[in-house]
């Protein structure tokens, strides 16, 4: 009676244990789970894959980030340098260089995407706006040189800095994707008019004001997305 009551008892307890495993994964599967349907438009590792394909597929996206992330799908319409009908020697090239380490004026984080041209040559590129929106910043910024911000319908904040000079646009302008911003170039790093601290290239990138805070978004994987939406264009 013992020995039979002894078995039985081993049985309930092993029994117990693996009910005990199976509830702990199961509260860590949905504590996971949680987590990644908890995630914010301020998630570092959100921003940093943004608009990847893992991402564009996850399920598991809060709302917030889900809706950014459609807002840029349905307003991100072309890639910023058309493709040259006379030269098809003058294309671009660009790395995910997102938050690699810079050091002009004190070390900061790269806060988008370089697009650098073959022909290192200012004022040859045409540079485009990827989406419709408002010219909201024209002008210099140190580290920018000539810079146009373009802001979308949905508050999402379209930088394209160092150009060489701008298109016939001022602030509070419309304009539509593709339309003509300027041409690329290598200005900046300086007080007004400095050239030549760099190679001749475009960086774009893409922010987001929130709570009276700015955030930036890597367009790397954007840009690759856009590569099929090239506009073309008679320069050389």
């Amino acid at each position: 009676m013992k020995r039979r009551f002894y078995k039985n008892s081993m049985i309930l307890l092993i029994l117990l244990a693996l009910f005990s495993v199976l509830g702990i994964h199961s509260m860590l599967e949905k504590s996971r789970q949680f987590q990644a349907q908890d995630l914010t438009l301020e998630d570092a590792g959100y921003r940093r894959d943004f608009f990847s394909e893992s991402m564009r597929s996850d399920q598991h996206l809060s709302f917030e980030c889900q809706t950014f992330l459609t807002n840029v799908e349905k307003e991100a319409v072309y890639f910023p340098i058309p493709e040259s009908t006379v030269d098809k020697s003058l294309s671009v090239s660009y790395t995910d260089s997102w938050m690699q380490e810079r050091n002009y004026g004190g070390e900061s984080g790269h806060e988008g995407t370089d697009l650098m041209a073959a022909r290192n040559e200012r004022g040859i590129y045409p540079v485009l706006s990827v989406s419709d929106g408002t010219v909201t910043n024209l002008g210099w910024l140190e580290k920018g040189g000539y810079r146009v911000g373009i802001t979308s319908e949905s508050g999402t904040y379209y930088y394209y800095a160092h150009l060489e000079s701008y298109a016939n646009i001022r602030e509070g302008d419309r304009v539509r994707a593709g339309e003509l911003l300027g041409y690329m170039g290598d200005s900046g790093y300086g007080p007004e008019g400095t050239t030549g601290q760099f190679d001749v290239h475009l960086h774009f990138g893409i922010y987001l004001y929130q709570n009276g805070e700015e955030y930036s978004f890597n367009p790397y994987h954007l840009l690759c997305y856009l590569e099929k939406h090239k506009l073309k264009y008679a320069y050389s």
